[in-house]
């Protein structure tokens, strides 16, 4: 019995054990199978990308000494409309090349610790930044930090087209890995050193010590290295002359990432930080148009990179009209050419087609190449009034609609907004929307956007073409911007309503070829239907009256135009801007080293109506001389779109107005608003 009991205890374990081994040799099998499979997949994988390497290496150019040499630069010409040469761009002219020895040991350190901290231990591939560079760029989702070390990027000035593909990059690491076994680190360092661009048509070391700081090379100081050293991975950003805040702002990075790695000392970093930022005297300006050249300089150098753009003897084809810039620059001069006046800017628009015909940045490209018409964002101002009344049209709200025009103080996310007018003196009552516009009532386009909503201007203001930042703040429809707009952004929007709605995106550059006429690069021209064309003949016609019989009366010029005033509180900033026959043109007046007021500028208050109109009219007087007479927009003077029509009104009862009205106004009214009455109070 005792036998029995013990068979069958042991025969149950037995058949487990085989079903368990069955199993198991199965799964085994199985995951043998799937091993074999992975191998084979990445043999194959292996055996394409070694056919793909062999292949591509076949096509890698000679990295022999006298390859690495550098190639001589080719002059690149620059071209207004009319065919006449306005400026060249050199290359090997601004470079002077330095041997090893004769750069300063803080310069090299400097270069190594912000562009490349591992370029002694790699080979030329820095396998580490390329996997953070990975990870940052997808964390932000968009090109936000590049892996290449030094050695590659000589490896990209030299021998490749710096195109971002796939091919080029892998070109890019077979190149570097090859510079590597053929040159030692000294003759890498120095080949970069002499290539590398610093902005401003610098190119190489010397070239930038001297163009900068009027020194040798090897005379920097370690802050002047460290200066250097922050400008190379932007020179269009971080440029001493332009934006010395910015360039003192990373070169105090670049000493604390030599800190952080030994190459100088705590005091060495203290002092360096000390050091005030002062650059050299510039050099000569462009012969023509020097803020507009330099605006197509800097397009292009982001476009095409900047060996391309001084080495590549390119043929820049631009929009500049040099007769229609020359009358842009005698304006400015004329109204505002003393010494200690505020400064211009003026942009002028074909905004048909969004050529860039004048730019004027400044009053001296010598002393400042901060060009104001593009780089410069101030408050507009009234002047942003424009893009509050088209979103009142496009919502319904008409030009003969009544508002309160007394001082309005409402409840924000923010806290109380107390509005006041100030460009006016209309202290209450009731307007219609045409007469507080003639006349920039804050507190109508307050309770408006209100009505709106601030995020449907943001969304209209961004459709007609501006492009900085806009916060959907309520304090927007009187021109209050945490950023601010340029005078460029400005023309351009104002030349969507010019154009019966049709945005047209600006540019200075028409084509760009080789100098063997190939083309090279060509703008989008991008023409897109932002705003209902009845909206934007609609918001024409207010925008007439404001120069007919309104704040913009200063601006009248014998050909039908329109546009609208600006200044802000304080009169730190005035603005005109407006637009005639296929012209559109932006001014602005103010003081670019602050927000100074303009209280007292020739014994005047420096509002919208006064400089900034003054000069938008003679210089369109003479600009329209040069281009076709301009035709009136169709319907002015009589019916208009909606059935409305031009009603002379009395602005305080909004009866017809009488001759002794003081405020009598031209406002757009249905046919069933229109009064019958005359008024009797005046």
């Amino acid at each position: 019995m005792d036998a029995l009991r013990a068979s069958k205890a042991v025969s149950v374990p037995a058949v487990l054990i085989q079903e368990v081994t069955s199993v198991s040799s199965s799964r085994l099998t199985l995951i043998l199978k799937v091993i074999a499979g992975v191998l084979a997949g990445l043999l194959v994988v292996l055996l394409a990308a070694s056919i793909y390497l062999y292949r591509l290496s076949e096509t890698l150019p000679d990295i022999s000494a006298d390859a690495r040499m550098i190639s001589t630069p080719r002059t690149s010409f620059v071209y207004a409309a009319d065919g006449s040469e306005i400026a060249t761009w050199h290359g090997e002219q601004d470079r002077t090349i330095v041997l090893y020895d004769d750069i300063p040991q803080s310069l090299v350190d400097a270069v190594v610790a912000i562009e490349d901290e591992r370029f002694y231990t790699h080979n030329g591939v820095d396998l580490e930044a390329i996997v953070r560079a990975l990870k940052v760029n997808a964390e932000a989702g968009t090109y936000a930090q590049g892996g290449s070390t030094i050695t590659q990027q000589v490896v990209k000035l030299l021998f490749t087209d710096g195109k971002r593909t796939m091919t080029r990059k892998i070109r890019e690491a077979l190149l570097a890995f090859q510079l590597e076994t053929k040159a030692d680190k000294q003759e890498v360092l120095e080949t970069y050193l002499n290539l590398v661009y610093f902005g401003d048509g610098a190119y190489g070391v010397e070239s930038a010590a001297q163009h900068y700081f009027g020194k040798s090379v090897s005379a920097l100081t370690l802050a002047d290295s460290a200066t250097l050293a922050a400008v190379i991975r932007s020179p269009g950003r971080y440029s001493p002359v332009d934006d010395p805040e910015a360039t003192q702002e990373r070169r105090d990075l670049v000493l604390a990432k030599m800190r952080e790695l030994g190459y100088i000392t705590a005091d060495e970093r203290r002092l360096a930080q000390a050091e005030e930022l002062v650059t050299a005297p510039s050099g000569e300006p462009s012969e023509s148009a020097p803020y507009f050249v330099e605006y197509v300089k800097q397009v292009l150098i982001d476009r095409l990179g900047s060996e391309m753009v001084f080495q590549g003897g390119l043929r820049v084809y631009t929009t500049l009209d040099p007769a229609v810039q020359q009358k842009a620059e005698s304006a400015a001069d004329a109204i505002l050419g003393n010494s200690d006046d505020p400064s211009v800017a003026l942009v002028c628009i074909n905004h048909r087609n969004g050529d860039i015909l004048a730019m004027v940045g400044g009053r001296d490209f010598t002393e400042d190449k901060f060009n104001l018409a593009t780089q410069g964002r101030r408050q507009p101002g009234s002047a942003f009034k424009p893009f509050v009344l088209v979103t009142a049209l496009e919502n319904g709200i008409k030009p003969g609609d009544v508002f309160s025009a007394a001082p309005y103080t409402v409840q924000v996310k923010d806290g109380t907004w107390n509005v006041q007018n100030y460009e006016n003196t209309i202290t209450g009552g009731s307007l219609t929307l045409s007469a507080a516009t003639n006349w920039s009532v804050n507190a109508v386009y307050a309770r408006l956007i209100i009505r709106l909503g601030p995020e449907k201007v943001v969304e209209t203001a961004k459709a007609m073409g501006i492009t900085s930042s806009l916060e959907p703040n309520p304090a927007i429809a009187l021109g209050g911007l945490t950023t601010g707009v340029s005078p460029l952004e400005m023309a351009s929007a104002y030349g969507t309503i010019a154009n019966d709605g049709v945005h047209a995106e600006p540019s200075a550059i028409i084509r760009v070829t080789g100098d063997d006429g190939a083309l090279v690069f060509e703008p989008e021209r991008a023409v897109e239907r932002a705003v209902p064309e009845d909206v934007a003949r609609t918001a024409s016609l207010m925008l007439h009256d404001v120069m007919e019989t309104g704040t913009g009366q200063a601006a009248r010029i014998p050909a039908w135009s329109a546009g609208k005033t600006g200044t802000t509180q304080g009169y730190r900033d005035a603005w005109f801007v407006g637009y005639s026959g296929d012209m559109v043109t932006a001014v602005w007046v103010g003081h670019p080293e602050g927000q100074i007021p303009m209280t007292n500028v020739r014994g005047i208050r420096v509002t919208g109506g006064s400089f900034p109109a003054m000069i938008w009219k003679r210089f369109m007087e003479q600009a329209l001389v040069q281009t076709s007479a301009p035709e009136p927009l169709p319907g002015v003077g009589g019916e208009v779109a909606h059935d409305v029509v031009m009603v002379h009104v009395c602005a305080d009862t909004f009866l017809l107005a009488n001759p002794r009205c003081p405020n009598a106004v031209d406002v757009y009214l249905d046919p069933k608003d229109v009064p019958t009455k005359t008024c009797g109070v005046h």
